[in-house]
């Protein structure tokens, strides 16, 4: 290991020497939260990128135990093997960079850092060409590396792509020149032709969309005929009625299969050739998959986040099979030599070796955990799909990571059925109440009650614990970071002439700051499905992150509230904005 990465180790304080013995530091006790895993077969070695403790946590396969854990600081969130070599990619939000690493049987050194788009979430690695790709989060970008697997250290970044939506999973089809993006949020793929990425002219060819959103799992089947695509669907036109939740129909957690070829045409060749495995079935669903992973066999494998399971069985096959694991697994890798499954297990911190043939699951902790504080425990409700009725959904699978996922859902928090309403992100939401389309939450308690009894149809009464923990949770997210300011593009003249234009069009009678809402609702020209014409105007912080706009997702950009429906209308007679106006407001809210 270098002397300078020793250095910087031990100066935030989690160096742990591979001198030590496993018993040792497995007593270090402390949140790991790991969300992605490894397998050095070489080294018969599981590597394990945790999160919370930002560390990597070797475990030797042979006795299976934790033989060392090593500091990286910042905010990991994924990690992927440089194919044929030793050497480790790990993205790492708080440095808004890509780290590689040479790994050893217990340990590893840091040989180059590479910057990126802003918030790492995502990567893939391409071994024929040597490209690195990972997706930005809420740069909304995709970045292109070449890795320079002789010379790290002279890796470096070829191109960034601007992203209609936020970027996740990437998978390459396989003829070698095509890959597909998946949407984190929504239901959108985007298809790439990579055949110049190396030159740095990764180019876009098209959206394809599908009914879904969440999309935790991209893969291409063994035989390269499909993509795999894990995910959920909420419909719209369900109620949130014991009933529709019962049988699947207002949330349901979905394995698609698409022809490679009908994603190639794209438009209305789409699902030819398409169909579905259900993920769980009434009386025992499968909240928030969260990954997934196929074997040269053809078996697929998908992790249950809100369940705490893995699902596995072949295309052909009527269901899919399930294991228990343990909390909230994140990630996982197949080891096709022993038909064992390594998983990841975020909430739990620890791994689960499964085995396929003898259908057993055994779960190795990662070390030592300490009392989990308000703010832990209702982190571990809002991701937990068992506090709904037969496990269908859990908070997250509305508010993913706790934004949203874009759809609109018909609920009774608004008192009525029959007019679906935008779900609404909850980053940096503390201190903006009331809450819900009506304003008729007045706190986070309130709403999370209503969430959890009318929407998820909880079986049993959530208590005043379970209900202020979530709260504390919630309002600890915080806002989102504005998409100029994650792309490096402030216009600060056009921000403070927005400002202006926001303080003499009275926006703020709505929109007050720092909250920018307020108690009251209004008549502003919209009207829902029942009828409904006045509503309480939802806070502004962080709507430059929302993709559609108003109640009903009918506003597709920030410019075409202004332009098209020429907001506030109403009771406030609309606006009388010019473009030039109406481009330095958008500037400004896009700050917020």
């Amino acid at each position: 290991m270098s002397r300078k990465l020793v250095v910087v180790l031990l100066l935030i304080g989690f160096f742990i020497s591979p001198l030590q013995s496993a018993d040792q530091f497995m007593e270090v006790s402390v949140l790991r939260r790991p969300i992605a895993i490894e397998h050095v077969s070489d080294l018969n070695r599981l590597v394990v990128l945790n999160q919370r403790s930002a560390s990597l946590s070797f475990f030797d396969l042979t006795t299976r135990k934790v033989i060392n854990e090593v500091a990286i600081g910042g905010k990991p969130t994924d990690m992927e093997l440089i194919s044929g070599t030793n050497l480790l990619a790990v993205t790492n939000e708080a440095k808004h960079s890509v780290s590689l690493y040479e790994v050893t049987s217990d340990t590893l050194t840091l040989l180059a850092d590479i910057e990126v788009c802003t918030y790492p979430r995502h990567l893939k690695f391409d071994a024929h060409n040597s490209l690195l790709y990972v997706s930005g989060m809420w740069s909304r970008q995709l970045a292109v590396v070449h890795i320079n697997q002789e010379h790290p250290i002279a890796s470096g970044l070829l191109q960034k792509v601007d992203m209609e939506f936020t970027p996740h999973n990437i998978v390459f089809l396989p003829d070698g020149k095509h890959m597909v993006v998946g949407d984190c949020f929504g239901g959108n793929l985007i298809l790439f032709d990579k055949s110049s990425a190396a030159n740095g002219k990764l180019e876009k060819l098209g959206t394809r969309k599908f009914p879904g959103h969440n999309v935790r799992g991209l893969q291409v089947s063994a035989d390269g005929q499909m993509l795999i695509v894990a995910h959920q669907m909420l419909n719209e036109l369900a109620h949130t009625v014991r009933n529709d939740v019962h049988w699947g129909l207002l949330m349901s957690n979905d394995l698609r299969w698409l022809k490679v070829e009908s994603v190639l045409q794209g438009g209305d060749e789409l699902y030819t050739g398409a169909h579905m495995h259900p993920l769980g079935e009434a009386g025992n669903a499968t909240g928030d998959p969260s990954s997934l992973a196929v074997a040269k066999n053809g078996t697929v494998v998908v992790t249950l986040g809100g369940v705490g399971e893995i699902a596995y069985g072949k295309e052909d096959d009527f269901s899919l099979q399930r294991l228990p694991v343990g909390l909230r697994p994140m990630d996982l890798v197949i080891d096709e030599g022993s038909d064992l499954v390594y998983v990841a297990n975020m909430f739990g911190d620890s791994i689960s070796i499964v085995d396929l043939k003898e259908l057993t699951s055994t779960e190795f902790s990662l070390g030592k955990q300490p009392e989990l504080t308000e703010r832990d425990k209702g982190e571990l409700l809002f991701f937990n799909a068992k506090l709904s009725h037969d496990g269908w959904m859990s908070c997250n699978s509305c508010h993913t990571e706790g934004h949203t996922n874009g759809m609109v859902n018909d609920n009774f928090s608004d008192k009525s059925f029959g007019a679906p309403k935008r779900v609404f992100s909850l980053l940096g939401k503390a201190g903006t109440a009331p809450f819900a389309w009506n304003g008729q939450a007045k706190d986070l308690q309130k709403q999370i009650d209503n969430s959890l009894r009318l929407t998820m149809q909880m079986d049993n009464e959530p208590t005043e614990n379970q209900l202020d923990q979530i709260a504390v949770f919630v309002a600890s997210l915080k806002r989102p970071p504005s998409i100029d300011v994650a792309r490096g593009r402030v216009d600060a003249a056009a921000v403070s002439r927005g400002k202006q234009v926001f303080a003499s069009s009275n926006c703020k009678n709505c929109h007050a700051p720092p909250t920018y809402t307020v108690s009251e609702r209004f008549n502003v020209g919209l009207v829902d499905k029942e009828g409904n014409k006045e509503f309480n105007p939802p806070s502004l912080i962080g709507v430059g992150q929302r993709m559609h706009f108003f109640h009903d997702n009918s506003a597709k950009t920030l410019e075409s509230v202004f332009k098209e429906h020429r907001h506030p209308g109403g009771e406030f007679g609309g606006n009388d904005l010019n473009d030039k106006q109406i481009s330095d407001l958008v500037r400004f809210l896009k700050s917020l």
